[in-house]
């Protein structure tokens, strides 16, 4: 009976035993910080911000007179072809004195240039009998050649005013001037910027100054310009593939091609930023000029990789660090970074390896916040 008795003793101190082994474990499992673990991967660069849709060519066109706005032949929305009439100016009392002075200086060259010639003949005719000397020859063909070169200079004017669209014509009455606006090329009017009766002011009478008649577009290619931060701006590289899609139409993405990552960045609200131009290359049936697109920019993408979750990585006087459990507690490890993404990190260097339990935060402060729930706030 003793044998039994002795078999009776034990088994219950192995039982305390295993149940004082499995409340240590539990009391080491209870951390007060999240724990994650290395694992192998893929790390996505991707890069979101919102942009805005352009037409990549554009041309204001304006008037080369002043005056008043007679008639306009089309509106937003039309497609014009190069040379096509989009409106009809006629010139204030100003600009119609200075065509009126124009044509007068050319008959004044004219009339100047005839009398020069037969000067000139005459000249000539006299110089073949002795008549007048050889001086005197020269200066009467140099005085035709002057206003010649006169008569040529004032229809050049005139001809580079025609050719900007004046032209004279029976507009009410008594051959007044006006303008004829014409579409410089082919294209869309996507804006308007006149009505009929309203005072214009030439686009050649300031420089940079006019009134903008029309917009016309080319919507075969469109663009859109996203202002890019400049800590996400090594991200993005010529070439990359782009998503787009516009709050009005959730359900379609048009497809898009980085064609330009600028060289200098720009200051935007205390922000450095670089425009970079995405071109529209399908799908863009439902985008518009003017509107705002939510911009997906792919980049570069790594797999299989060693990575971590991006908030295990903190840094440690400047430099990134990822905690490491082990049987003495986490330890901050010293890691070289790589790719990352809105989720993952890249390890570059041997740090650290698959199935390494790490922190996916500071555990020093964790058990400060853990010892004081007053700081928890």
């Amino acid at each position: 009976m003793k044998p039994a008795f002795v078999l009776i003793a034990v088994l219950p101190l192995s039982v305390v035993t295993a149940a004082c082994s499995k409340a240590g474990a539990d009391s080491r499992s209870s951390r007060p910080y999240k724990v994650g673990v290395v694992d192998r991967g893929e790390v996505r660069v991707t890069v979101e911000e919102t942009g805005v849709v352009d037409p990549e060519r554009s041309i204001v066109v304006k008037s080369p007179i002043s005056g008043v706005v007679q008639q306009l032949y089309v509106r937003e929305g039309d497609r014009v072809q190069p040379g096509q009439a989009l409106a009809r100016i006629l010139p204030d009392i100003a600009q119609a004195n200075s065509l009126a002075q124009l044509r007068s200086e050319i008959e004044r060259a004219r009339i100047a240039r005839d009398n020069a010639r037969r000067d000139f003949d005459r000249a000539q005719a006299l110089s073949a009998i002795g008549g007048i000397t050889q001086s005197d020859l020269d200066q009467r063909r140099v005085a035709y050649e002057q206003a010649e070169n006169q008569w040529r200079t004032a229809q050049d004017q005139l001809r580079l005013v025609q050719l900007s669209g004046v032209t004279a014509g029976d507009s009410g009455g008594g051959g007044a001037q006006w303008a004829r606006i014409i579409a410089p090329t082919a294209g869309v009017v996507i804006a308007r910027g006149v009505e009929e009766g309203e005072t214009v002011v030439g686009g050649t009478s300031a420089f940079g100054g006019g009134t903008a008649l029309f917009t016309i577009a080319d919507l075969s290619t469109l663009i859109v310009k996203a202002a890019i931060n400049e800590v996400d701006i090594g991200k993005v590289a010529r070439g990359d593939h782009v998503a787009l899609t516009v709050d009005a139409f959730p359900g379609d993405t048009a497809q898009g091609i980085v064609r330009l990552v600028p060289p200098a960045a720009r200051q935007q609200e205390r922000v450095r930023v670089f425009d970079v131009e995405v071109e529209v290359t399908g799908g863009q049936r439902f985008l518009r000029p003017g509107m705002t697109a939510n911009v997906r920019i792919s980049g570069p993408v790594r797999r299989d990789v060693v990575r971590v979750p991006v908030e295990a990585v903190l840094l440690q006087e400047g430099k990134p660090i990822v905690y490491k459990i082990g049987g003495s507690g986490p330890q901050p490890v010293a890691v070289t970074l790589g790719l990352s993404d809105l989720f993952y990190v890249e390890l570059a260097g041997n740090d650290l390896a698959p199935g390494d339990s790490i922190a996916l935060e500071d555990p020093v402060a964790a058990a400060e916040r853990a010892r004081n729930p007053a700081r928890r706030r």
